[in-house]
C-alpha cells in the first residue's frame, strides 16, 4: 500500500483539476480563436478524408510551419461536436490531465537519477512523494489555466505534450547510458520522434533539444561509462543543439532586417523589448511562487515598456536579477543541481517568446512548460527529508496547503471564464490600465440586447465609456475607434468627428495590426449594407488613410484593398478601377489564394473570361499540395460553360 498509495493520491489530484476547471468549460471562445477556429472555414470538415484533413491543417496562419498538428486537432474537434466551445476546452483539459501524469513521470526518473548519483539518502518513497507535488502544483497551477480555457493556446499544451514526453524519453535512456547500459535508443527517440511533433504543434518545440542540454549539463555532466558512448553525446548535442544554434545566430547574423522587420508593428524596440522581457521574467516568478489571481489575466498590455535602463527604475534591478539567477545556477550545478537545473529549465523554456522575437510582451501562457522547473525547485527543498527533520512533518502540511491553495484560486479563475461578462469585468476590475480588456468590456456592452431604453441607454453610456478609455490607454489602438463607429450605428447616433479624426491618423500612421484590417472589412460591410452612415469621402478617407500607412504590407495591405475594391464596386460603381484594386491586391499577397478567388469570380462576372482563365492557371500551378483543387474544378467548370454559351450564341 506505501508503494503504490502516492499513484493513487495522482489519480486524486488529477480528478481534482478535472473538477476544478469543469466550472469553466462552457465558457465562450476568445480572442484568437475567432480567426483560428471560429472563422476559420478549413477546420469545419464533415469526413476524415486525406484531402479534408490535409486542408485542415494548413488552413493556420500562426508560426512558420502554420502548426498543422494543432489545427488537425481543432478540426477533430469539429468534426465531432462542431463549434461547441465546451467540447474544444474540454480536449484542452485532458491534454492537461495526459501532461500532468507527464509531469510525474518525467520528476520521477529525474530524482532517481539524482538520488542515485548525489544523494543515496533520498529514498525512492520521498522521491514518489516530491513527484506528486510537483504534479499537483503543475496541474492545478492558477498560471497554467489559459493553457487550458483559452482554446486556441492548445497550440501550448500540445508542444508542451510532445516535449514532456520527449523528455522522459531522453532522462530514461541518459539514465541508462550513465550506468553503462544501451540508452541511445530512448534519447535518440526522444529527440527525432518527439520534437518535430512538438515544433507541429507550436515552434517552442524547437527547445526540446536545448532542455535535454539543461538536464545533461546539471545532472549528467557529460559522463559516459564508455568510449563510444562519450562519441555519441557529442554528435547528439553537436547536431540538435550546437550546429542549429550555429545556423541560426549566422542567419540573424546576416540578415537582421528579417528579424526587425517584425518591430515595424511594434510601439517597442528591440532592445526595448528585451529590458521590459527581464522584469516580465521576474513577474512570472513572483506569480508562479506567490499566486495571485487579481494580477493575472488574458491580458497583460498594461505592463509599462522599459524604455531606458531606469525607465522604469526597476528595469536595471530585473537585469541584473536574471544575471544573478544564471550565475546562481552555474555555481550550484554540483552541491545543488535542482536549483541549477530548475533555473536553467526555466531560462530555456522562455528563450523564444521572452527574449529578441517582436511578440506582444507577456502572455501566461508562455509558463506553461517553463513553470516546471521553479516547482521543481520549491517542492524538492520544502519536501526535502534529509535536513530539518524535525520540522518535515510541517513543510509536508504546508506543501498541501500550497497545493490546496493553488487549487482554490484556480476553481476562481474557471467560474470567471464561464461567462463573458464575468471575465471581462474581472479583466477590467484587475487591469484597469489594459486597454484591450477595456475594448472587450466596451464591446460585450454593445451586444446587449434588451427592450427597455433606460438600460440600453445605460449600456450605450458604459460602451462608450470603455471604448473611449482604451483609445485613451493606447495610441496606437484602432479597434476601439472602430467600437465607437460601430456602436454609433447600432444605437442611431451620430459619429463624433473627433473619432474620425484620430481613427484617420492612426491607420496612416501607427504600426499596423492585423485586427485592423480585419475591422476595416467589417466596417465596409456595415457601410455598403447601409447600417453605417458615414459619408463617402469619410469612409474612403479611412481606407486610404490606411493605404499610406509604411507598416502596412502583404495580407494586412490585401485586405484593405480588397475592402477598398467592394466600396468601388459597389458603391461608386467604377468598374475599371476596381479591377486595378484587385491587381494590386494579389500582387500584394501574391500566395494568398482567397484574394486571388474574389478577382477571379470578378473576371468572369465582367466576362473577361480569358484573364480569368489566366488567374485561374496561376492558381492552379500555385496548388502545389492541391488543397484547393475542389473550388478550382469548380471555377473551371462554371468558365467552361460560359465558354459553351458564348459558342452557342
Amino acid at each position: 500500500m506505501r508503494r503504490i498509495f502516492p499513484f493513487f493520491c495522482l489519480i486524486v489530484a488529477l480528478a481534482a483539476t478535472f473538477l476544478v476547471y469543469q466550472r469553466g468549460l462552457p465558457g465562450p471562445f476568445l480572442f484568437d480563436d475567432g480567426p483560428n477556429i471560429v472563422q476559420n472555414a478549413n477546420l469545419a470538415i464533415h469526413d476524415l478524408n486525406p484531402a479534408a484533413l490535409k486542408q485542415a491543417a494548413f488552413s493556420g496562419h500562426s508560426g512558420p510551419f502554420l502548426r498543422p498538428l494543432s489545427m488537425m486537432s481543432f478540426a477533430a474537434n469539429y468534426y465531432v461536436s462542431g463549434l461547441n466551445p465546451y467540447y474544444f476546452k474540454l480536449t484542452n483539459l485532458a491534454i492537461h490531465l495526459f501532461n500532468g501524469v507527464g509531469v510525474f513521470i518525467l520528476t520521477l526518473l529525474l530524482l532517481n537519477f539524482y538520488r542515485k548519483r548525489f544523494e543515496p539518502g533520498l529514498s525512492a518513497s520521498h522521491s514518489q512523494w516530491i513527484s506528486l507535488a510537483v504534479a499537483a502544483a503543475w496541474l492545478l497551477h492558477p498560471f497554467n489555466l489559459t493553457s487550458v480555457l483559452y482554446v486556441v493556446q492548445r497550440m501550448t499544451s500540445l508542444s508542451a505534450l510532445f516535449c514532456i514526453w520527449g523528455l522522459t524519453l531522453f532522462l530514461w535512456g541518459r539514465s541508462r547510458l550513465y550506468e553503462g547500459k544501451n540508452g541511445m535508443l530512448p534519447m535518440l527517440a526522444g529527440l527525432l520522434l518527439f520534437t518535430p511533433l512538438a515544433v507541429f504543434s507550436k515552434e517552442n518545440g524547437v527547445l526540446l533539444p536545448l532542455l535535454m542540454l539543461v538536464a545533461e549539463v546539471t545532472l549528467f555532466s557529460f559522463h559516459a561509462e564508455k568510449p563510444s558512448a562519450g562519441r555519441f553525446l557529442a554528435g547528439f548535442y553537436a547536431l540538435s543543439v550546437a550546429i542549429p544554434a550555429a545556423i541560426a545566430l549566422g542567419y540573424l547574423a546576416m540578415h537582421p532586417d528579417w528579424l526587425l522587420a517584425g518591430y515595424k508593428i511594434r510601439d517597442f524596440t528591440l532592445t526595448e523589448r528585451l529590458m521590459t522581457e527581464a522584469r516580465v521574467v521576474w513577474f512570472y516568478i513572483g506569480q508562479i511562487l506567490l499566486p495571485s489571481t487579481a494580477q493575472m489575466g488574458l491580458y497583460h498590455d498594461d505592463i509599462a515598456i522599459s524604455r531606458g535602463w531606469f525607465q522604469p527604475i526597476s528595469t536595471v534591478f530585473a537585469i541584473v536579477g536574471v544575471m544573478a539567477l544564471l550565475g546562481l545556477s552555474f555555481l550550484a550545478r554540483k552541491k545543488a543541481p535542482i536549483i541549477a537545473f530548475g533555473v536553467l529549465f526555466f531560462l530555456a523554456g522562455h528563450l523564444l517568446e521572452s527574449t529578441i522575437w517582436p511578440l506582444e510582451i507577456a502572455h501566461e501562457h508562455r509558463n506553461y512548460l517553463p513553470i516546471y522547473g521553479i516547482l521543481l525547485m520549491l517542492f524538492f527543498y520544502v519536501l526535502y527529508p534529509l535536513k530539518y527533520a524535525n520540522y518535515l512533518r510541517l513543510r509536508q502540511m504546508f506543501a498541501v496547503l500550497l497545493i490546496g491553495l493553488l487549487a482554490f484560486n484556480t476553481f476562481a479563475r474557471a467560474s470567471k471564464w464561464a461567462n463573458l461578462n464575468d471575465l471581462f469585468q474581472a479583466e477590467v476590475d484587475h487591469h484597469p490600465d489594459s486597454a484591450l480588456a477595456n475594448g472587450e468590456m466596451g464591446a460585450i456592452y454593445s451586444n446587449i440586447v434588451t427592450p427597455d431604453p433606460d438600460a440600453l441607454e445605460k449600456n450605450y453610456i458604459a460602451a462608450r465609456g470603455h471604448f473611449e478609455t482604451a483609445v485613451r490607454l493606447d495610441r496606437n489602438d484602432t479597434k476601439a475607434l472602430f467600437g465607437l463607429i460601430m456602436l454609433s450605428a447600432g444605437w442611431g447616433k451620430s459619429v463624433e468627428p473627433g473619432w474620425l479624426l484620430e481613427l484617420t491618423h492612426r491607420l496612416e500612421a501607427a504600426p499596423y495590426a492585423a485586427i485592423t484590417s480585419d475591422k476595416l472589412n467589417t466596417l465596409t460591410e456595415c457601410q455598403l449594407e447601409g447600417f453605417c452612415k458615414l459619408a463617402n469621402s469619410e469612409f474612403e478617407g479611412l481606407l486610404q488613410a490606411a493605404l499610406r500607412n509604411p507598416t502596412l504590407t502583404g495580407s494586412n495591405r490585401a485586405k484593405v484593398l480588397y475592402a477598398l475594391s467592394s466600396y468601388t464596386i459597389n458603391v461608386l460603381r467604377d468598374y475599371p478601377a476596381a479591377l486595378g484594386i484587385m491587381q494590386q491586391m494579389v500582387q500584394a499577397a501574391p500566395q494568398e489564394v482567397a484574394f486571388r478567388f474574389a478577382m477571379i469570380n470578378f473576371l468572369t462576372a465582367m466576362n473577361r473570361f480569358e484573364e480569368a482563365k489566366e488567374q485561374l492557371a496561376i492558381l492552379k500551378r500555385m496548388d502545389t499540395l492541391q488543397d484547393h483543387s475542389a473550388e478550382i474544378a469548380s471555377q473551371e467548370q462554371i468558365l467552361s460553360k460560359q465558354d459553351n454559351n458564348k459558342s452557342t450564341h
